[in-house]
């Protein structure tokens, strides 16, 4: 009789190493992964904010203060401005998406206007502005159903306290 063991694998959300899914420190980086389950969205943002990037990583698990379901109704409803990219910190990408959803709404309403006076710019801005804006959307919206939607959490690899919380448990 064959019996396959299998192995579980995980990645770190760092440096990208793959590693078995037993090891607790990342041997490429020096992560130590119990730190993820402390690590949280709302240090992150207030770390992108000041501009502090450093210990800020995009991992594919939530944190605690990122709930799954508030996520995918934000993205489901508001996707199109942007808002599930605010609600997780991601404020570039975010007004990436509001500008282009302004300009996507300023285009409906001249769309009039803008057929009678340059029919050319018409299918020029339809292809090179709505499309890819749509999927992009289409995009996040399958990702957050996945699961593998990428959320900013911030890790302090210098606090001396993290050691002090392991010991307690």
């Amino acid at each position: 009789m064959n019996i396959k063991r299998r192995t579980k694998f995980k990645t770190c959300p760092r440096c990208g190493m793959k590693m078995l899914d037993s090891v607790p420190t990342c041997e490429e980086c020096g992560l130590v992964f119990e730190r993820l389950n402390f690590a949280t969205n709302k240090d992150a943002k207030r770390k992108i904010k000041r501009g502090d990037r450093e210990y800020i990583i995009r991992t594919r698990k939530l944190p605690s203060d990122v709930k799954y379901w508030k996520l995918l109704l934000l993205v489901i409803f508001t996707g199109l401005m942007g808002g599930h990219n605010y609600y997780v910190g991601r404020y570039l990408r975010g007004a990436i998406f509001s500008i282009l959803f302004t300009i996507t709404i300023v285009c409906c309403v001249l769309n009039s206007y803008i057929v009678s006076h340059f029919p050319q710019w018409m299918e020029l801005i339809g292809a090179l502005l709505i499309g890819p804006f749509g999927l992009c959307w289409l995009f996040d919206v399958t990702l957050v159903l996945m699961r593998k939607f990428r959320v900013p959490i911030a890790i302090d690899l210098e606090k001396q306290d993290f050691d002090e919380v392991i010991k307690e448990k």
